[in-house]
């Protein structure tokens, strides 16, 4: 897949549309110094810009994924060169909250500038996959959020992230994770 192609094709494209569309997924936490491979490229974006996302991929000749739905989009490329390209629909207020508080990044070695989620909600919704799906997100999922305390906790809003995992009753697990770190 060619990264840059894709994600600079796409930005020129949502903000032409005025799609709000914020990085996620492995290139957002590249951004935060946690290195991974990835295969894909993750963008979170409000609810109400899915008609234009959607006119946007079948544009590019993406083919939406069967699994999509109304919460996660999913497209893949008939061309290797452009990929796959998985969309999180912003309904709740915590994940539109999430878009509001995203920064300003330079990723690709500085080539590309992109809004991209803060490590706080990269936590949020990794803690989601997780528990959604413990038994396929727990051996990348875990080890993401334990690498985002031990390089971000210092500078983080940890009521936000203790409210993260209030909210799957797992504030247990969070304290268990930083005094492993400590």
């Amino acid at each position: 897949m060619d990264f840059k192609a894709v994600i600079a094709s796409l930005l020129r494209r949502f903000s032409d549309s005025g799609v709000k569309a914020v990085l996620s997924g492995g290139f957002a936490l590249s951004t935060l110094g946690i290195f991974r491979f990835t295969r894909d490229v993750d963008f979170v974006f409000p609810a109400e810009n899915v008609p234009a996302v959607e006119a946007i991929m079948a544009e590019l000749g993406y083919e939406k994924q069967g699994f999509s739905n109304p919460e996660i989009l999913s497209y893949v490329s008939p061309l290797k060169v452009m990929g796959q390209v998985d969309f999180l629909v912003a309904r709740r207020k915590y994940s539109r909250a999430m878009i509001e508080r995203a920064r300003d990044v330079s990723i690709l070695d500085g080539t590309l500038t992109v809004k991209a989620l803060r490590a706080e909600d990269l936590i949020g919704l990794k803690l989601q996959a997780l528990l959604n799906d413990p038994q396929n997100r727990q051996s990348i999922d875990a080890p993401d959020i334990q690498r985002l305390l031990k390089l971000h906790r210092s500078h983080m809003d940890m009521d936000l992230v203790r409210e993260y995992f209030r909210l799957f009753d797992k504030e247990g697990l969070l304290d268990e994770w930083l005094y492993d770190i400590e």
